[in-house]
C-alpha cells in the first residue's frame, strides 16, 4: 500500500508535496529526482533553496538513505542542483532563456537535408520519401520475450568487448542463412559492422584510392554518392532500367574509363524499388570478370523481397563480389548493424582498416541482433511487414495515380519511384517545403544531382492523407 505524500518543508515556509509511489515500477529515487525537478523548472523551488538533508528527508519519508541520495545525485546530474560539502544540497534553477528558435526545415534537395529530416522525426515536417520505417513500424521486431532473454545476460554482454570482425556465434548465424540463399561464405569470411553505412565507407577506404574512377547505379543510393565524393573518386553514372543496370552502358564505361568498382543494388533497389533478373545479373558478372571490375553488392533491403530474387554472390561465391548486408532498416535504428562477405583475403584486408578505423564493434548489439536472429522473431517480424508494406503500397500508388503520377512496377519492399505529372515537377519540391511536405526529389538519388521529374516515396510514410492533400493543392490539371 502507498504511503502518504511526502511532505517537505522548505525554507521554514512553503510546504511542498511530493508523491511516493512504493508500489510503482519506476525506482523511488527516479520518483524523488523527477518531482523535485519539475519543482525547480516551474520555479516553485527557487534558486537557492536547501534541500532537506539526506538523512532527515530518509527519516521522515521514510524511504531509504540510498533511495535519497541516488535521487539527490539525479537531480544533481541534471543541473538542477549542486552539493556543497559539509552544508548540503541546494537547488540551481537554469537562467531563463528565450525560448528556441523553431528549426529550419531540412532542404530535400541536399543528401544531409533528407537524412536529417528523416531522423529527426519531426511533427511539423511531413517526409514521405524518408528512408526508414516509421518506428511503431519496427515495435513488432522487440515482442515474443526477445528483450527478456537478451536482458538477463545484459551485464555479460556490457562487460565483454566484440572481437574486431564480430563474435563467432553472429557470424555463424549469419554465415547459415546466407547459405539458405545458396551463397556460401564462412564465419571467417563475413565481417560485422555497425549497419550498412560503415560496411560501405571500409570497402571504399579499403579498396579505392583518391582519383579512381567507380561506376554508380542512377538514379543509386543518394548517401553513397558523397561518402565517395569524399574519398576523392570520380563517378561515372549507369542507368538503372526495370531489369537491372544498363549493360550496354556498363561494357562501354569499362572500355573507356577503366573503372575499379562498381556499387549495385540488385534486390529491391533504392530509390526505384525493382529488382534485377537473374539474366541481367549474369551478363553483369562476366563483363566484371572481364574487367578485373569490383562489384559491390548492396543488400541492405532484401530481406523484404518475398520471393526467391537472386544475387550475384549467389552466383560468383566472392571472386568478384563483395556483399553487404543490414538489419538496422528493418528492425529500427537504435540497432546498428550490418556485416560484409567477401572472399576470405578480401575480408582480412576489410578487417585491417576497421582496427585502425573503429577498433572493435559492440557485443551488446550483436548479442541483441542474435536473440532477435536465433529466436524465430525475426522472421516473423519480416512476414508481417511485408504484409503491411504491401496494403501501404496499393494504397499510396492509387493516391498517387490519381494525382497523375506514372508509378514504376515493383511489389515488395519499401519504396514508389513516381514519375510527376509532366511540367508540374518545377518547384514543386520548395512549394510543398513551405507547407510543411518534405519531398524527396529524383535528383537527389542522381549522380551529379541531375535534373529529374521523379520522386521517391516510401510507402509506410505516405498513408498521411495530408500529403495528398498537399500534392493535390499544388499539381496543376490532374491534382485538382
Amino acid at each position: 500500500m502507498a504511503k502518504p505524500p511526502l511532505r517537505l518543508v522548505l525554507g521554514g515556509h512553503a510546504r511542498l508535496a511530493v508523491e511516493v509511489d512504493r508500489s510503482a515500477s519506476q525506482p523511488l529515487a527516479d520518483q524523488i529526482a523527477s518531482q523535485l525537478a519539475t519543482l525547480v523548472r516551474a520555479g516553485t523551488l527557487p534558486h537557492g533553496a536547501r534541500l532537506p538533508s539526506i538523512r532527515t528527508l530518509a527519516r521522515r519519508s521514510g524511504i531509504g538513505v540510498h533511495s535519497v541520495v541516488e535521487g539527490y545525485a539525479r537531480l544533481i546530474d541534471m543541473g538542477l542542483a549542486s552539493s556543497r560539502a559539509g552544508s548540503g544540497v541546494y537547488v540551481v534553477r537554469p537562467s531563463e532563456l528565450p525560448p528556441p528558435a523553431p528549426l529550419p526545415v531540412p532542404d530535400p534537395t541536399l543528401a544531409e537535408g533528407i537524412a536529417m529530416a528523416m531522423l529527426e522525426a519531426r511533427e511539423d515536417v511531413l517526409c514521405p520519401g524518408g528512408g526508414v520505417l516509421p518506428e511503431s513500424w519496427t515495435e513488432a521486431a522487440w515482442q515474443s520475450g526477445v528483450l527478456a532473454r537478451f536482458h538477463r545476460n545484459l551485464s555479460a554482454h556490457l562487460r565483454r568487448a566484440a572481437p574486431p570482425q564480430g563474435g563467432q556465434e553472429i557470424r555463424e548465424h549469419i554465415s547459415q542463412r546466407l547459405a539458405s540463399r545458396g551463397i556460401v561464405a564462412a564465419p571467417e569470411a563475413l565481417l560485422m559492422t555497425a549497419g550498412g553505412s560503415q560496411a560501405l565507407q571500409l570497402v571504399i577506404q579499403t579498396f579505392l584510392q583518391p582519383s579512381d574512377t567507380v561506376l554508380v547505379e542512377d538514379p543509386g543510393y543518394f548517401m553513397l554518392f558523397p561518402m565517395l565524393e569524399q574519398r576523392g573518386l570520380r563517378l561515372v553514372p549507369v542507368p538503372r532500367l526495370a531489369d537491372g543496370p544498363c549493360l550496354e552502358t556498363l561494357e562501354r564505361a569499362c572500355r573507356t574509363e577503366a573503372p575499379k568498382a562498381f556499387f549495385v543494388q540488385p534486390v529491391l533497389h533504392n530509390p526505384t524499388g525493382g529488382t534485377a533478373t537473374a539474366a541481367n545479373l549474369h551478363r553483369l558478372l562476366r563483363i566484371a570478370e572481364r574487367n578485373a571490375l569490383l562489384l559491390v553488392e548492396d543488400d541492405a533491403h532484401g530481406d523484404l523481397h518475398g520471393g526467391e530474387a537472386v544475387r550475384l554472390m549467389q552466383m560468383d561465391g566472392g571472386a568478384t563480389v563483395l556483399h553487404i548486408g543490414s538489419f538496422t532498416k528493418l528492425v529500427g535504428q537504435g540497432l546498428r548493424t550490418g556485416f560484409v562477405a567477401a572472399s576470405r583475403e578480401r575480408a582480412q584486408a576489410l578487417l585491417r582498416t576497421k582496427v585502425t578505423t573503429a577498433l572493435t564493434g559492440s557485443s551488446v548489439e550483436e548479442r541483441l541482433l542474435l536473440e532477435l536472429l536465433s529466436s524465430g522473431q525475426y522472421r516473423r517480424h519480416l512476414e508481417t511487414l511485408r504484409a503491411r508494406l504491401s496494403a501501404a503500397r496499393g494504397l499510396v500508388a492509387t493516391r498517387l495515380r490519381g494525382l497523375g503520377f506514372g508509378i514504376a512496377d515493383g511489389d515488395d519492399g519499401m519504396f514508389l519511384w513516381a514519375e510527376a505529372p509532366r511540367d508540374a515537377s518545377a518547384g514543386l519540391i520548395p512549394a510543398a517545403r513551405a507547407r510543411g511536405l518534405a519531398l524527396a526529389g529524383g535528383a537527389l538519388f542522381r549522380p551529379g544531382r541531375q535534373p529529374s521529374r521523379h520522386f521517391r516515396f516510401n510507402v509506410s510514410r505516405s498513408t498521411d492523407p495530408r500529403i495528398m492533400e498537399v500534392l493535390a493543392a499544388l499539381l496543376p490539371g490532374e491534382g485538382k
